[in-house]
């Protein structure tokens, strides 16, 4: 294992619990930046080490900032039509610094980390089929996590949530992935 490999484990590891830490005792809103960002750190170590290659092999710089422009677009559409809805709130959320980290730290990252960990499944299952099953397992993970500090309120009937939510959460970034891979 590569020493790049080893510290973005270790870090993403270090930042997972933090936020692990901040939820379930700290009862602390923003739990979910450093978990966020843990878990992304910890898909990309694994997809480097089972893969041998970078998750974003052979990408520049612009491609980079496209994906994740495209990204916080589609989060920041998605999060309004929930809000909109009534499928969700954010009971300790105010103001601009609040919507930007949870746009980008808060949603756009974890479902960066959706798309490598469905990726990684390929390993066991053929893409769909990870779809059908890590997005909801990582979503159930997310939601007890985020029960101890309720970051966010969902109040949308939990199957659906725990089905088609999870699932569109790992297509929406694997639709952006795969239309910057196509260029």
């Amino acid at each position: 294992m590569s020493k790049s490999i080893k510290i973005n484990l270790i870090l993403g590891i270090i930042l997972f619990l933090v936020g692990i830490y901040s939820s379930v005792i700290l009862k602390y809103p923003h739990f979910y930046t450093p978990f966020s960002i843990g878990s992304l750190l910890i898909s990309l170590g694994l997809y480097r080490l089972i893969f041998s290659r970078s998750f974003f092999d052979n990408w520049k710089f612009k491609d980079h900032l496209l994906f994740w422009i495209l990204l916080c677009a589609a989060c920041l559409i998605v999060d309004q039509i929930g809000l909109f809805l009534n499928y969700r709130h954010y009971p300790y959320y105010s103001g601009l610094i609040d919507e930007i980290i949870k746009i980008t730290l808060e949603y756009a990252v974890p479902l960066a980390s959706f798309a490598v960990f469905v990726f990684i499944g390929t390993k066991l299952f053929n893409q769909k089929i990870s779809i059908i099953i890590i997005s909801p397992i990582i979503l159930i993970f997310t939601e007890y996590i985020n029960s101890f500090s309720d970051s966010w309120v969902v109040t949308m009937p939990l199957v659906i949530w725990f089905t088609i939510g999870a699932w569109l959460m790992s297509i929406i970034p694997l639709t952006i992935y795969k239309y910057i891979n196509s260029k």
